[in-house]
């Protein structure tokens, strides 16, 4: 909460570097979410990816785990957790619900529970068949280990998780919101006021701080053929909660 008692919301974009830099963004923006596709590609350059987000100041409010983590030893995404902490004082961690994430999560509940780090499980569609297949089982994780936390992607989600009283059951154990559209067309990850998307994401963003009083991260995560809307969407979603 804010000094006048209103919920905080800070508005992100999801941002790579070098070749997991998909949005190729003239600057880097102030506040993101570090996108790390690939664990080789950000190992080898992570002290230049350092040294860019302190000259430009920017915060890491969250860090997407690669996408090849259950490929990898959890030792190396342990160091690759260690290293975004220290360097960027990041406290949230994104990751796919994949096969392997409950030995995943045991392991870093033994390592950065006692931190106050949060690992937060994506959701996905039920059709996807994940290791955690919807939001409610992956609430009912976050109320077994407190280190767990939900990311709500609102262009994975089906529509019934935008019901009113499930998303208010929802939110409370929701720390990241991924925000952008979908259509049935042109698939997912659309610029969240997209003209044809299927959803109505105006409204959800204003009622996240009016109506559900929700805090957290809201991540703007586009395909790279809509980077050019991530900046100027960013701007517009915070006068929407000013």
């Amino acid at each position: 909460m804010d000094s006048q008692g209103n919920p905080v919301i800070d508005v992100c974009i999801s941002y790579g570097f070098g070749e997991d830099n998909r949005y190729a963004l003239g600057n880097i923006p102030n506040k993101i979410q570090l996108a790390v596709y690939k664990y080789d590609l950000f190992m080898r350059i992570k002290e230049d990816v350092s040294k860019a987000i302190s000259r430009r100041h920017t915060r890491v409010k969250a860090v997407h785990l690669p996408l090849d983590t259950f490929r990898r030893k959890y030792s190396e995404i342990h160091d690759l957790i260690k290293f975004c902490f220290n360097e960027f004082g990041c406290w949230k961690y994104v990751i796919h619900p994949n096969k392997g994430i409950g030995d995943f999560v045991g392991l870093f509940e033994q390592k950065w529970a006692s931190e106050g780090i949060s690992l937060c499980i994506e959701t996905f569609q039920y059709r996807k068949k994940k290791a955690i297949r919807s939001p409610i089982d992956i609430m009912e994780w976050c109320i077994r280990i407190p280190c767990v936390d939900m990311t709500i992607d609102t262009s994975h989600v089906e529509d019934i998780w935008f019901d009113y009283k499930i998303m208010r059951s929802l939110l409370p154990y929701t720390s990241v919101i991924h925000l952008s559209n979908r259509s049935k067309e042109l698939g997912q990850h659309l610029p969240f006021n997209h003209p044809e998307g299927d959803l109505q994401l105006v409204g959800f963003v204003r009622d996240l701080k009016y109506r559900y009083k929700w805090e957290g991260d809201l991540v703007l995560e586009y395909m790279p053929e809509h980077r050019h809307k991530l900046v100027k969407n960013k701007d517009y979603i915070e006068r929407l909660l000013a």
